[in-house]
């Protein structure tokens, strides 16, 4: 007999969220028919608090989010239950990394983005996520606190691998390295990742490994794949990351969480 399904972990960007940045009515029942059944849900992503807060509250201001990938736990109310910055020393190292480089990266502060001048890569992001960005010129090299994260774009998916592994060189395991999107790298705490985050939640509700689902569809939902019983990677994935999938489902787009719930979760693992 499988185990119970007790807590599902979706990441937003590519899994929940559909490349328009919308969650389906579809979607949005299927969730909450998990919910009705005593699944507890929780949103995983490496976006900010106040960018994720506005999809979690569609079910409930309890729900969890892990945030700034597992840097910031919190519920949709606004209750804390972990935060972990990155050292300051740290972050000035790494920002002075990409400003003799020339890369473009972004900083976040106290769930507020800090970026250096409003260029089309940030006025991007800012639309993309619904956030405001502070404009602060050089100062953004130079924090006056350890941000939650720092988030390196490029300009072609092609590129970011290389950048990727040019940063793990650099910083090995002093930093949390990983890709969350074909042109974005995050980079945290490296005593943080989104795995580390779901065995954190879990372990708090005393839910075990085996009674825990995971779906998502990026480098950095690979951890919590790990630490999970289940899991399911989207149809959008990367072939490495659906790799490492307990199964596939459809994409974003065809509404591959709903697909999942319907059709994997609840005739096998409820």
């Amino acid at each position: 007999m499988r185990n119970k399904i007790k807590l599902i972990a979706i990441d937003l960007d590519g899994s929940l969220l559909t490349s328009e940045n919308t969650i389906t009515e579809n979607t949005i029942r299927a969730v909450k028919d998990l919910i009705s059944r005593g699944v507890t849900f929780l949103i995983a992503t490496g976006r900010m608090f106040c960018s994720a807060r506005k999809y979690a509250l569609i079910f409930g201001p309890q729900t969890l989010i892990i945030s700034y990938n597992g840097a910031l736990i919190k519920r949709a109310q606004g209750k804390t239950l972990l935060h972990r910055p990155i050292a300051l020393s740290l972050a000035k190292e790494v920002l002075s990394f990409f400003k003799e480089r020339d890369w473009y990266v972004q900083s976040y502060i106290d769930d507020v983005l800090h970026v250096k001048e409003l260029n089309e890569k940030a006025m991007i992001y800012a639309k993309n996520s619904g956030v405001t960005p502070i404009i602060v010129g050089d100062k953004l090299y130079d924090p006056p606190k350890g941000p939650t994260k720092l988030l390196a774009m490029t300009d072609d998916e092609s590129l970011t691998e290389a950048i990727r592994d040019e940063i793990k060189s650099q910083f090995n395991t002093r930093l949390f390295v990983a890709i969350s999107s074909p042109t974005y790298i995050d980079m945290g705490n490296p005593e943080t990742s989104k795995g580390k985050a779901l065995t954190y939640v879990a372990k708090n509700l005393e839910v075990k490994k085996e009674g825990i689902c995971v779906i998502g569809d990026s480098e950095n939902d690979v951890e919590m794949f790990e630490a999970a019983g289940l899991s399911i990677a989207m149809g959008n994935a990367r072939e490495d990351v659906k790799a490492k999938a307990s199964f596939v489902t459809t994409s974003n787009d065809e509404e591959g969480v709903a697909f999942a719930i319907k059709n994997i979760i609840i005739p096998d693992f409820l």
